[in-house]
């Protein structure tokens, strides 16, 4: 999530600092590009809008990328002789390991994306009893994750954690609480602003793609009032 965040907070702050300087060709607002299920919905419904989403890999797609690159170097080992396994909330997340974008000469960045109660199921079949297990402590290998690693499942969290991103590299200073308010009558969708150096900057966040469809239908309309704009398919997020 962290290497998401990076890599979406920095994407906005080039996008944004195109729009401030006057580019008219600059792609605005920049959506989200995390969540799979508003993937697929986007991708049909909205094709002609492909350009409007961050270039950035879900946290799932980036860990196998690094898994199988970076710490394939570090433990020497041929990238093809390492199975990586997500465990995720989304079973839309299975459809995504199985792009074929992310794959390298057949092999996948991820191999198998399993979901939480699939986890639960196998455990249970193994006869594992975590009450009579000793404590350990998680493994490292690519050390420990953020606040904003740890909020960005929630609904806001994932454009929160960006715009912080971008507004501490921006203006070297931390940004204090962002306040989302609800749309009035829209009961999945909220918005806030923040204050980039004089400049105000516009947050939409939408839940649910009903939802998701309303701010979408504005961008292509070319009337979106939003710079950034956050769209998870399920309510209240991951």
């Amino acid at each position: 999530a962290d290497l998401t965040i990076m890599e979406e907070g920095a994407e906005l702050l080039d996008r944004l600092g195109k729009f401030l300087n006057g580019d008219k060709d600059v792609k605005l607002p920049m959506l989200t590009s995390c969540c799979p299920g508003r993937v697929n919905f986007f991708e049909y419904y909205f094709p002609d809008l492909l350009d409007v989403p961050s270039t950035a890999r879900s946290p799932q797609q980036m860990f196998g990328s690094i898994a199988k690159t970076y710490f394939a170097d570090k433990i020497n080992t041929d990238r093809k002789d390492l199975v990586v396994v997500s465990v995720m909330p989304c079973v839309a997340k299975k459809y995504e390991a199985a792009r074929p974008e992310f794959k390298v000469d057949g092999n996948p960045d991820v191999d198998y994306s399993i979901s939480a109660r699939e986890l639960a199921a196998l455990i249970k079949g193994a006869n594992i009893d975590f009450h009579t297990l000793e404590d350990e402590d998680f493994d490292k290998p690519m050390g420990e994750s953020t606040g904003a690693g740890v909020i960005f499942g929630t609904t806001g969290g994932v454009i929160e954690a960006a715009v912080r991103t971008a507004y501490e590299i921006h203006t070297g200073k931390t940004l204090g609480k962002v306040d989302f308010e609800q749309l009035r009558g829209f009961d999945g969708i909220r918005e806030a602003e923040v204050d980039f150096g004089g400049t105000p900057i516009k947050i939409g966040i939408a839940h649910g793609l009903g939802n998701a469809r309303k701010l979408l239908d504005e961008v292509r309309a070319s009337k979106s009032k939003y710079h950034a704009i956050e769209i998870m398919a399920c309510p209240g997020g991951c």
